[in-house]
């Protein structure tokens, strides 16, 4: 009778905690939604290093850095080792990789100071929110999760990197 409880217990159990599992790959973007690139972007402004605060689904903790090289955006770092590479501008606040091995990166919002950003990929495979030094003020982390969820980003699913 013991094990049958058990066992009917697994049973019960075992849906529950997995519908409070976090989802581990994306996409975590809903592309019916619509996607748009901020038109305060600049790449010399946005040049530079990026802490990654929060992003989608399992990501190494670190830095971003974005550096200007004749004419593309280079994209290094810890935090970046899967999306590294050279980007070419599109659109203002689109960058478009070099290879197909990557995604175009949309840079969805950009704080009036460059010192916060929301940044992903259309199809929702990446996401996350940088910030200069790592230290996100209320007010800008509210503001940057708003246009995530706006452009259709599921921000429960948002996971710190940066203390």
């Amino acid at each position: 009778m013991i094990f049958a409880g058990k066992v009917l217990l697994a049973l019960v159990a075992s849906p529950l905690l997995a519908s409070c599992a976090v989802q581990s790959e994306g996409p975590y973007r809903d592309t019916t939604a619509p996607i748009g690139v901020t038109t305060r972007f600049d790449a010399a402004l946005f040049s530079g290093s990026w802490t990654l605060w929060e992003a989608f689904g399992p990501a190494q903790a670190g830095t971003v850095v974005f550096e200007q090289v004749d004419g593309s955006l280079r994209m290094s770092g810890s935090a970046a080792q899967a999306l590294a590479g050279d980007y070419s501008p599109g659109v203002q606040g689109e960058l478009i990789p070099d290879s197909t091995a990557r995604e175009t990166l949309v840079v969805m919002w950009v704080d009036e100071d460059f010192e916060t950003a929301a940044i992903g990929t259309v199809s929702g495979s990446f996401g996350a929110i940088l910030d200069r030094d790592g230290i996100v003020p209320p007010d800008r982390a509210k503001a940057a999760r708003d246009i995530l969820s706006f452009y259709g980003w599921d921000v429960s699913a948002l996971e710190r990197t940066a203390l």
